[in-house]
């Protein structure tokens, strides 16, 4: 079974999550930043109960499509009330082609398929509480939006290796949001990768926003559109 390579060893995600006012704010940081290595196309559907039970009780459940290759994700709630950096429970698995047919169908479960995602331990703590946040009610395709991502691998002074990822997200209500994140490896390099991102946000003349999460923002927009 293979894997995301961007996806930490550990099964926890940490990143530091800022969103863009404007188009010319994006471009004044790629103004200060290297060019970007891969430019990725993203298809992302949500999984929920009719109610929404998985996301109240802060998980997520997501198909992802990029580059021909489709991977579940989950994730969990933040760990920590600081958001600097965020830092949440995640565990991924890549799926053949007619597996993710069936999901975007509505005709598999998406949680034995997750059970058995990578790291195990994660996998299956994620899915045990999903399940029980659905409380027997189906997981079926929520909602979907659109993903392009220009992704920069760096590595921050003093040897800190990070990935830089634009991010211009087209939800379903069609309305669009920039952002940018910054991903780490391990918790050692938050303290100096929060000081290089002030400084980035310092040189561009933006004031860091932090962003909520994607799947956070797509909720809001339902509850906003009456769905």
């Amino acid at each position: 079974m293979a894997s995301n390579p961007r996806m930490p060893r550990d099964g926890i995600e940490r990143e530091f999550k800022f969103l863009l006012a404007s188009e010319a704010e994006r471009s004044a940081l790629e103004a200060l930043l290297p060019p970007p290595k891969r430019h990725l196309a993203q298809r992302n559907l949500f999984f929920d109960t009719a109610d929404g039970a998985v996301a109240r009780a802060g998980y997520s459940l997501r198909l992802r499509e990029e580059a021909g290759l489709w991977t579940l994700t989950a994730k969990g709630s933040p760990l920590d009330a600081a958001p600097a950096p965020t830092r949440r429970y995640e565990a991924e698995r890549v799926l053949p082609p007619y597996l993710a047919r069936h999901l975007q169908s509505g005709n598999a479960d998406p949680l034995p398929l997750l059970a058995r995602a990578r790291p195990p331990a994660v996998a299956l703590a994620l899915a045990r509480a999903i399940e029980k946040a659905a409380a027997g009610a189906p997981l079926l395709p929520r909602g979907a939006f659109r993903n392009e991502r220009a992704e920069i691998p760096l590595v921050l002074p003093p040897g800190v290796s990070a990935v830089i990822a634009l991010h211009r997200t087209a939800f379903d209500d069609e309305t669009t949001d920039l952002e940018i994140e910054l991903e780490l490896a391990s918790d050692g390099q938050a303290e100096r990768a929060q000081a290089w991102l002030a400084d980035l946000f310092w040189r561009a003349g933006i004031p860091p926003r932090p962003a909520p999460s994607k799947r956070a923002r797509f909720e809001a927009r339902r509850a906003a559109n009456g769905l």
